[in-house]
């Protein structure tokens, strides 16, 4: 399970990051293209038609305009008795520079216009968004007009949709290519030591003067530690319960504990310590009282022989 355990991580890391991609990133790009698209391949008058419905939704509403069957045109709007232009270049070849910054802020000023609105299906440089700054017009180029007109575009559904389908397709092709390279990692993961403790090997028994298969051998358990170790822990263990003051071995079989009245009986808490140890665990305990509380010793056993 351990080796298997870095690949499933690699399988949902690689799966979850390009289900992730396809469905966020990938899918806002798709769908604006998609709709700049379909934007480019409007006449200019459907085009118009539906910017001046999203200035509507702004508050925006068109006080003068003049319409040509191609080519650009500026239009006055007016919102909360203010006068703004709006200029648009209809296309997405268009990359507009400083200049149409620079003449619509003349115009805004022959007009007394308190802002305006520069847009295009195309991109707006860097030149241009300088030239912007610190003046009250706002410019919206493919990727932020888009979100300003989708929803006034009749094929937005199928558009979404398109982007959608191409989601999910590279979402499960993701998913595909996360699985191969889980597997690979799997590969190229080197094998778990074993488990447990070390087990050594020892001859099955035989009958006397037999001679023993190579091939037959039993797991045995590594040896425990030397009497005498386990004889002063076990006393070094007893010794921190709560009741007991001192216990230290009377001889090789009969550890004395030495115990303060506490009103129960110490060996429920002193057995469980002694059963740990199996050579230990059929030794007698000598239960010695406080000297001056008149009690005798006792003797008592967790385990019989």
């Amino acid at each position: 399970m351990l080796k298997w355990l870095p690949a499933i991580v690699v399988v949902l890391v690689l799966g979850s990051a390009m289900s992730w991609l396809a469905h966020g990133p990938l899918r806002r790009r798709d769908e604006i293209r998609a709709g700049i698209a379909a934007l480019s391949a409007m006449s200019w008058r459907e085009f118009m038609h539906i910017v001046l419905e999203a200035m509507s939704r702004r508050g925006f509403h068109r006080l003068v305009g003049r319409e040509a069957p191609a080519g650009d045109s500026d239009y006055t709007l007016v919102r909360n008795g203010e006068h703004w232009l709006l200029s648009a270049k209809h296309g997405s070849a268009f990359v507009l520079g400083r200049a149409p910054v620079d003449d619509l802020a003349a115009d805004m000023g022959l007009a007394g216009a308190a802002g305006g609105l520069l847009l295009t299906q195309g991109r707006i440089d860097d030149e241009a968004r300088k030239a912007a700054r610190g003046r009250p017009i706002e410019l919206l180029d493919g990727a932020a007009l888009w979100p300003e007109l989708g929803a006034l575009v009749p094929a937005q559904a199928a558009i979404r949709e398109a982007s959608a389908r191409r989601a999910r397709t590279l979402s499960l092709g993701g998913w595909l290519l996360a699985l191969p390279i889980g597997v690979a990692v799997f590969a190229l993961m080197p094998e778990a030591p074993p488990a447990g403790p070390v087990k050594a090997t020892r001859p099955v028994a035989t009958q006397p003067g037999a001679v023993p298969d190579a091939d037959q051998t039993v797991a045995m358990e590594e040896p425990a530690a030397p009497i005498e170790e386990q004889r002063r822990e076990l006393a070094s263990t007893v010794a921190t319960l709560p009741m007991v003051t001192r216990a230290a071995w009377a001889s090789t079989s009969t550890l004395e504990v030495a115990v303060v009245e506490t009103g129960t009986d110490p060996i429920d808490a002193i057995c469980p310590l002694v059963e740990r140890f199996p050579a230990l665990a059929s030794s007698r305990i000598q239960l010695t009282p406080p000297p001056d509380s008149g009690r005798p010793v006792r003797f008592r056993q967790c385990r019989s022989y």
